[in-house]
């Protein structure tokens, strides 16, 4: 498409990276030759076109794989790389499409750039912290979103001179499309919301795919004295369909949203219960508190400040407190403090101008004369 050489190749594979690249990935334009890559681990079209839409970005090859099956990935990407041949590879967070990515970098031995680097939840059992532990010790350059996440990499002897802070990318496309001016809610009657509602979102192996825990959580849900707005990710509806389970009567299913009318909901509740890392972060930047589903979370800055809480749906006596009690508890809750920055994309750009002219001066040797390339 292009011809060889490329300065930066980025990759991406499911609906979060392509929402916090957005930004950063248009500002490399006529700056860098470079190209958007795009696995296809979600391939979905309300988990994929919709925010290629909105968002205003696109991508330059689409591998259309369908899978996220690390080698089947890193077969793929790396074979795309090969006749790209670029200097640097971009991969963001922790998905199977950001290890096979770097792992496909690292066959070729291209120079690996790391953005959202050094988030943990120290739970092992989930392959993300794993994927991300692994991508940042074969990574050279490292982008991490706080100070915090910094810290973690120095306890894991991450060289310090590789990490840069620069804050989370997704403060800057949450900002520019939560504003005054970004589009409201559609009308389509799905979206006729209540005046008071709690937003869910859930789709993690651990809440969705095993059926004695997605009943489970149906009677969770139950007991909530609020109605929930349910916007459901297409492997939550599968699985419901193949386990025939139902959700209770004050959830309010709708098919999954594109990212304007997510932020707008999320604007519009009164509290959010989330087992994605991406809604805890965009929680505290629009200031909604924010419950999240699991024993872990890997934005840890959100739990310090106070503005999420960790709440496992057990029923059955697993909890001192009753989900009502901490729903009443976060709503009280005056969110003040935003962790992951402010103009992250400028910031993330002049680290990589940075890295990408360190680099070039360091293959250059300069003789009286001539300029030799090594």
């Amino acid at each position: 498409m292009y011809g060889k050489n490329f300065e930066i190749v980025t990759i991406a594979g499911n609906r979060p990276e392509i929402i916090k690249l957005s930004e950063l990935v248009k500002s490399f334009n006529g700056i860098y030759k470079n190209a958007f890559v795009y696995t296809g681990q979600h391939y979905s079209p309300n988990m994929r076109d919709v925010f290629f839409e909105e968002l205003n970005i696109n991508f330059d090859y689409d591998l259309q794989l369908n899978s996220s099956n690390v080698d089947k990935l890193r077969i793929n990407i790396r074979k795309l790389l090969t006749s790209l041949h670029p200097s640097f590879v971009i991969v963001y967070g922790d998905t199977n499409s950001t290890l096979a990515g770097a792992l496909a970098a690292k066959d070729l031995n291209c120079k690996l750039i790391h953005i959202e680097a050094g988030i943990r939840c120290f739970d092992l059992s989930k392959p993300e912290e794993r994927n991300r532990i692994q991508v940042d010790s074969l990574s050279d350059y490292l982008l991490a979103p706080t100070e915090l996440s910094k810290l973690f990499l120095k306890y894991e002897n991450i060289f310090q001179e590789k990490v840069f802070v620069t804050g989370n990318l997704i403060a800057d496309v949450c900002k520019k499309f939560s504003g005054a001016s970004s589009p409201r809610l559609r009308s389509d009657s799905q979206n006729d919301l209540p005046r008071e509602y709690i937003l869910l979102t859930i789709h993690r192996p651990a809440l969705v795919d095993d059926p004695a825990m997605l009943k489970e959580l149906s009677e969770f849900l139950s007991q909530v004295n609020y109605t929930i707005v349910f916007p459901m990710h297409p492997r939550t509806v599968n699985s419901l369909i193949k386990y025939n389970i139902s959700m209770p009567e004050n959830v309010k299913a709708i098919d999954a949203v594109g990212y304007v009318d997510f932020l707008n909901m999320l604007k519009e509740c009164k509290l959010v219960m989330t087992d994605s890392g991406g809604v805890q972060e965009e929680a505290i930047i629009l200031k909604k508190p924010c419950i999240t589903l699991s024993n872990t979370s890997d934005r840890q800055e959100t739990i310090l400040l106070k503005a999420n809480r960790l709440f496992f749906p057990l029923i059955g006596g697993q909890h001192d407190r009753s989900i009502n009690d901490i729903i009443e508890e976060m709503r009280r809750v005056k969110i003040t403090i935003n962790p992951y920055g402010e103009n992250v994309t400028e910031k993330a750009l002049k680290v990589i101008s940075n890295i990408t002219n360190n680099t070039k001066e360091q293959k250059v040797e300069l003789q009286p004369g001539k300029i030799r390339h090594l």
